[in-house]
């Protein structure tokens, strides 16, 4: 499930005529560094929840991707929701494919590693996360011993932080009911359509679900937020993706 519902208001002038998955990134788009990552692991089934110049992202999707199976969800209140509600929107077609499902915010460009290394990562679910350092607007998690999630989200202070969940998730079949279930529930009592959706990640989290963690601090990742993000990814991370550093 890719996520790409959203307008994008904190780019400015970049998105007001262009999708921000739809940014170039060097001689291709986000999104083509997104979708080649996953065709190259074998991943060619995908579930997109649009909103925002939807319309731009199917006619790219089917003429760049004419080999995916691919299907659309849209979100028509992209504009004042959430991830948390556009991946609630995805929840009859995830249910009927019976799959485990790498849920991924649209706006991360990777190497293919990052998936490699997600994908063989232990435990049944797993949030991608960069070690080190993280910025305090940032998704953030902190871990046990073990390396187990104990807590996630922007809430939590920088300085305690482990590291940063970089948006590749890998969810099993079995916690997918429950995490449609929080997240309804959260909807239905109000914050949870303004929320993203690693707040109910967060409640699994503190009522005992077990959520591991694929270390891609070493492989180049990164989520364009804001416009410095976005030269950042050309300047910083596009040369080591070209390098594959």
């Amino acid at each position: 499930m890719i996520l790409v519902a959203g307008c994008a208001r904190r780019m400015g002038e970049l998105t007001k005529t262009c999708h921000k998955s739809l940014l170039m990134v060097g001689d291709k788009p986000i999104l083509s560094w997104l979708l080649d990552a996953l065709v190259a692991e074998n991943i060619n089934d995908f579930i997109f929840i649009g909103g925002y110049r939807k319309e731009d992202l199917i006619s790219f999707v089917d003429r760049e991707y004419p080999e995916c199976k691919v299907s659309w969800v849209e979100n028509p209140d992209y504009s004042t929701t959430n991830t948390a509600y556009s991946v609630l929107l995805g929840k009859g077609v995830v249910l009927m494919d019976q799959q485990d499902l790498l849920l991924i915010n649209g706006d991360v460009v990777f190497d293919r590693r990052a998936i490699a290394i997600t994908l063989a990562a232990e435990g049944n679910n797993v949030l991608a996360v960069r070690g080190g350092q993280v910025d305090d607007e940032e998704v953030k998690v902190t871990l046990d011993d073990a390396k187990i999630i104990t807590e996630i989200g922007k809430h939590i202070p920088y300085e305690t932080a482990a590291g940063e969940s970089v948006g590749i998730n890998r969810l099993s079949t079995s916690i997918l009911p429950e995490l449609f279930d929080v997240i309804k529930r959260r909807c239905d009592e109000g914050a949870g359509k303004s929320e993203f959706y690693e707040a109910a990640f967060n409640e699994l989290v503190q009522n005992g679900a077990i959520f591991n963690i694929a270390d891609v601090t070493d492989v180049p990742v990164m989520e364009i937020d804001t416009p410095e993000d976005y030269a950042q990814v050309n300047e910083k991370v596009l040369p080591r993706l070209l390098a594959g550093d």
